[in-house]
């Protein structure tokens, strides 16, 4: 099945807008004093030199692209919400709909349908003591690493909890929470991976001026696996600790800091079909963010961490950015640019990987424009250059071994309503 090819991009983390996240919107139509219905709609025309992420003689195509959605919210206080209230809420919905532009039926039965909803709920938002309560479902759908009649099917769910207690006016910030998730795939072939996690973060800000802070965290996630699909995949149990302190705000008038580090260990249970492996490492990082005028805006920033992976255990990795916004006129450029190596730990050899400790050069670069028509009608031209370089190869036994690097080129044009 290829496993060994599999690239897993982070959807959740682009559509769990509901964990804090801004979400781009027009001014919406009133229903009431405070509840605002955001109706929405993009439309992109996108070329992907490299659907199934092949090695060599890759295929390309065209794409069409339709992503209708609709939220359900409480006024922003930038628009009139700041008055006295004792809930905040919104609802979203989505849908991501892909049409392959193409004759060959080998790859334009790959269109899929991706779904995203959610769900947030505050209590006492202006409260010193307030809560949380959220729950988001995501449907991702990923073509296969090569010409096989499925895509790769998968739903993710994760509802929760989060305390926040901020005494004496907020300087001193106080969050705990609790989450539920499941990961399930929807094709036998990967159903060895569905997994449930739960997931308690804690974390104390204390601002020691009014626009710099000290915090520190302590997050557990237990991963435990159902092992419910065809018994070739023996993904060991894990119960991942982090503990970090660190340092954010202004450092002057124009540049921001955010500094991390900490101690994380994985405590990955020993499995029959998966060498005993366990990350016991530190963890840290840092980001600074630099705003000469308010027309633009630099990043750059570096981590090193260790996460949960599909393919073997975890992967330890290390990853350094860098990106540039620039607004002229009333057009809006960003370009950013990713290294990651990434080295994966407790591959099994019934993967048909060589070697089994994996090592990956991700280089990732993207480019953008926007032009907004309107404040709720904007329209996009982009630019995505994927590179995967590795030292694995997948053995197809008298076939011998096929290279498993990669690279991407995808060039889209896209016309959205938010209003």
């Amino acid at each position: 099945m290829g496993f060994g090819r599999y690239r897993w991009t982070l959807v959740l983390s682009a559509f769990l807008v509901f964990s804090g996240a801004a979400r781009a919107e027009g001014p919406g139509v009133m229903l009431g004093d405070r509840l605002v219905l955001h109706p929405g709609i993009a439309a992109e025309f996108r070329y992907d030199s490299n659907i199934f992420f092949q090695a060599t003689n890759p295929v390309g195509a065209f794409l069409f692209r339709l992503m209708p959605s609709l939220d359900l919210a409480t006024r922003p206080p930038q628009r009139g919400g700041n008055a006295p209230h004792g809930i905040d809420f919104r609802l979203h919905a989505g849908i991501d709909y892909n049409e392959y532009l193409t004759s060959d039926a080998n790859v334009s039965g790959h269109r899929s349908v991706g779904v995203q909803a959610g769900m947030l709920l505050t209590v006492l938002p202006q409260h010193p003591f307030s809560f949380d309560v959220f729950d988001n479902y995501v449907r991702s759908v990923q073509p296969p690493y090569s010409l096989v009649p499925y895509n790769i099917d998968r739903d993710t769910n994760e509802a929760g909890l989060r305390l926040r207690y901020r005494p004496g006016g907020g300087r001193l910030q106080l969050d705990l929470a609790y989450t539920f998730g499941l990961d399930f795939f929807e094709i036998p072939q990967f159903q060895d991976l569905n997994v449930l996690y739960h997931r308690v973060d804690f974390r104390a800000m204390w601002k020691f001026f009014p626009k710099t802070a000290i915090y520190v965290e302590v997050s557990d996630q237990p991963y435990l696996y159902l092992h419910n699909g065809p018994g070739t995949i023996d993904h060991p149990d894990s119960y991942p600790l982090r503990a970090i302190a660190g340092l954010t705000g202004l450092i002057t008038a124009k540049l921001t800091l955010n500094a991390w580090i900490g101690y994380g260990n994985g405590f990955y249970q020993a499995v029959a079909m998966t060498p005993t492996v366990n990350p016991n490492t530190p963890i840290g990082g840092i980001d600074l963010k630099w705003k000469p005028s308010v027309l633009s805006e630099g990043v750059i920033g570096y981590h090193h961490d260790f996460v949960n992976s599909l393919l073997g255990a975890y992967y330890d990795t290390d990853a350094a950015y860098i990106g540039w916004t620039q607004l002229i006129w009333r057009f809006t450029g960003a370009v950013n640019l990713q290294y990651s190596n990434n080295r994966y730990q407790g591959i099994q050899a019934a993967t048909g990987l060589m070697p089994l400790s994996r090592t990956d050069n991700l280089v990732v670069f993207n480019a953008r424009v926007d032009y907004p028509f309107k404040d709720w009608l904007i329209s996009s031209l982009g630019y995505v250059l994927q590179n995967n370089s590795t030292d694995a190869m997948l053995s197809m036994g008298l076939a011998g071994l096929v290279p498993l690097n990669y690279t991407t080129h995808e060039v889209y044009l896209r016309l959205s309503v938010l209003y």
